[in-house]
């Protein structure tokens, strides 16, 4: 071969970055390594492939790249180092692929996609495995996995919500694999992460009503549940700034809303209020929204679910305390591959632009209100 063996989960990431970069409007590479602290020759190196991304610029990437998450990203930057301590070997980077595929489940789609690589990796150049990567879907699962926020349910826990026992097992689990993976690795990089790890415990996310828009937009496909707890539903009869397209989406299953007030309705319910805005602007625009009516009653009643829970306010009102903070709404978007990711806000009719405040919970904090929210689900007589 011309060129000594790539790291192929390396180059993989160096593709995923390129294409966030070009998503981004066409910021320069060099752009984009003066960001990381990095001199542009490496920089570029990382995108293809070359050169690996070290632990300690985890922080910066995520700054950079608003859309990669933290775990997966740290994830994969392990697993990264331990596919480039056996580099010289095809068999022996293919065998630890297959380990690293059974100790971390989350990432096992990768390391499969990586199983049909080796043959192009030991007898053909970088850019013949790059196209492979690409025409195989590789890069494609491997940005999914670095854009979805890892916090959620097992199959179990998803296809019954939560179980009675439920007992904070979501972070445990997380941790779990996250020792799996990490295992083997230096100490070096060990500490190295876990320092990182430490230091964004203190970074609080701020998440806008235009961020979260953008963020449902990149993931609509991939969303099955929404569950929102809200304390006035009134923030929802605007079909025309909330949202209900997703319903339409092939993979979705279920939105359910659980209000804690109730608003002042002549002869009929929040849902039906929901029904009929949103009946009205569809037919208004039929042309835009033909395939959309051609099953509205189908769609609506069998993914739209709206409860009031009556004799459960306090329960609502814990759940929708953030920080000693009373908050307004929580929505939890449960993804096709388990995880749930929640966002908590303060928005209300009568809050400004500039007023309003939304954030993501960490992880000890959703595990607490999950446990809530199934007791909530359960008094309202509805399941997901």
């Amino acid at each position: 071969m011309a060129e000594k063996i790539r790291n192929p989960l390396a180059q993989a990431l160096g593709l995923v970055f390129q294409h966030t970069r070009d998503k981004m409007g066409g910021v320069s590479s060099s752009d984009i390594a003066s960001r990381l602290g990095l001199a542009a020759s490496h920089y570029r190196m990382i995108e293809a492939g070359s050169a690996i991304l070290q632990p300690s610029r985890v922080i910066k990437v995520i700054q950079t790249f608003e859309t990669i998450e933290y775990v997966p990203l740290c994830q994969i930057l392990v697993a990264i180092q331990i596919l480039d301590s056996v580099k010289d070997s095809v068999d022996d980077m293919r065998t630890t692929s297959a380990v690293l595929a059974e100790a971390v489940p989350p990432m096992s789609g990768i390391f499969k996609g990586l199983s049909r690589l080796w043959n192009t990796i030991e007898t053909k150049e970088p850019f013949d495995v790059t196209k492979k990567m690409i025409g195989e879907g590789i890069v494609k699962e491997l940005e999914t996995f670095l854009t979805t926020e890892p916090v959620l349910l097992t199959d179990g826990q998803l296809n019954n919500f939560m179980t009675p026992t439920y007992q904070y097992p979501i972070s445990g689990q997380l941790y779990s694999k996250i020792g799996n993976i990490l295992h083997g690795v230096a100490p070096f990089y060990l500490d190295t992460i876990l320092q990182l790890i430490e230091n964004l415990k203190g970074i609080t996310p701020r998440v806008t009503a235009e961020e979260l828009a953008r963020w449902e937009s990149r993931h609509k496909n991939r969303i099955t549940h929404i569950i929102g707890i809200i304390r006035n539903p009134e923030i929802v009869f605007n079909v025309e700034s909330f949202d209900y397209g997703f319903l339409w989406e092939e993979s979705f299953q279920k939105l359910l809303i659980i209000h804690r007030d109730q608003p002042n309705l002549k002869d009929t319910s929040v849902r039906e209020k929901i029904v009929q805005s949103l009946r009205k602007k569809y037919e208004t625009e039929r042309v835009k929204y033909e395939h959309q009516m051609q099953t509205f009653e189908k769609t609506l009643t069998s993914k739209l679910d709206v409860k009031h829970a009556k004799q459960n306010k306090e329960k609502i009102d814990k759940i929708l305390t953030h920080r000693n903070t009373k908050m307004n709404n929580l929505w939890l978007y449960i993804m096709n591959n388990g995880y749930v990711v929640p966002f908590i806000d303060n928005a209300a009719m009568s809050v400004s632009a500039e007023n309003l405040y939304g954030t993501s919970l960490t992880y000890d904090e959703t595990c607490e209100k999950l446990a809530d929210i199934k007791e909530l689900c359960t008094d309202a007589g509805s399941s997901i």
